[in-house]
C-alpha cells in the first residue's frame, strides 16, 4: 500500500488521498451494467444473448403441468429477458385456463400480446 493511502486511513480520508478504484461494484440492468469510478458512474454496455429454445421449453414446463406450448409460440418469448420469463409464461398459462386452451399455440401466442398491448395503451391513457 503506498505511504499516501496507508496515512489516509490513519489521519482521515479525503478525496485526493482515496485510491482510484471502485467503489462499488454496480448494478445490472437489461442493457448496462453500472459501475462507480472515483470520478462518476460509467456504464458498460452488455452483450445480450438470446435465450435457446430448450431453457426457454424448461420454464414452460415449470410454469404448468396441464397446459403445454409448442416451438413456435415460446419462439415468439426468446427475447425475453430471464428475470422476466417466469412471469409472462404465467401470464400465459392464465389466459390459458380463462379460455380454456392446453395447448398454446404461436396464434394464441399473438392473441394474448395484443391483450397486453391493449392493457398497456390503456394505462398510459389514463396517465395522460
Amino acid at each position: 500500500m503506498k505511504k499516501k493511502y496507508g496515512d489516509a486511513i490513519i489521519n482521515g480520508v479525503k478525496a485526493g488521498d482515496f485510491p482510484p478504484l471502485p467503489v462499488d461494484y454496480g448494478c445490472r440492468d437489461s442493457k448496462n451494467f453500472r459501475y462507480h469510478r472515483k470520478s462518476g458512474m460509467k456504464a458498460e454496455h452488455l452483450q445480450m444473448r438470446q435465450a435457446s429454445l430448450e431453457s426457454v421449453r424448461c420454464a414452460a414446463d415449470r410454469a404448468d403441468d396441464k397446459i403445454k406450448f409448442t416451438d413456435d409460440a415460446l419462439k415468439t418469448v426468446l427475447g425475453v429477458p430471464r428475470v422476466f420469463l417466469p412471469l409472462v409464461l404465467r401470464g400465459c398459462v392464465d389466459w390459458a385456463r380463462e379460455n380454456n386452451v392446453t395447448l398454446i399455440t404461436e396464434e394464441h401466442m399473438k392473441i394474448i400480446q395484443d391483450k397486453r398491448a391493449k392493457e398497456k395503451e390503456k394505462k398510459s391513457q389514463k396517465k395522460s
